[in-house]
């Protein structure tokens, strides 16, 4: 059943619709979130989720056969969800929901146009089962050395 959002504009009861784009991933990190800096000087950090569709399959052999697996790069903006990125690592199962946007992709360097690519913006992350990145564990083991 579809449902489309709608918000009350006015005290005069006209109805308006938002356009929504958004993509909800559940896989596991490729690798820790990485801090960046915009060209303005503002914090975001990007991270690769990657997803199989699918169930694994066995082929003519008997050979177990994965189904593909599919990456996507998540840049968060929010200041918000700074606070949770460095604390999960590589590996970790995750639960995203993304705004996606489609940016051009230009032109090359001989006139050829480019394909759009899709940037997604994250807005939500539940992490499913967390394992810590190597910053972390190395922060951990320096804490326990300098105890003794």
């Amino acid at each position: 059943m579809f449902t489309p959002l709608r918000s009350i504009a006015s005290k005069a009861n006209t109805r308006t619709y938002h356009d929504l784009a958004r993509v909800t991933l559940i896989g596991r990190l490729g690798a820790d979130p990485i801090l960046r800096e915009t060209s303005s000087g503002k914090p975001y950090y990007t991270y690769s989720v990657a997803t199989t569709v699918g169930p694994r399959t066995t082929d003519e052999t008997g050979n177990r056969v994965e189904p593909p697996t599919s990456w996507h790069t998540v840049f968060a903006f929010s200041e918000a969800s700074h606070k949770l990125l460095p604390y999960v690592g590589k590996g970790s199962t995750v639960y995203v929901e993304a705004e996606l946007e489609m940016r051009s992709g230009g032109n090359a360097s001989d006139g050829t146009p480019l394909p759009d690519r899709p940037l997604l913006r994250h807005q939500k992350m539940n992490v499913i089962n967390r394992v810590r990145p190597a910053g972390e564990e190395e922060d951990e083991e320096l804490a326990d050395e300098q105890e003794q």
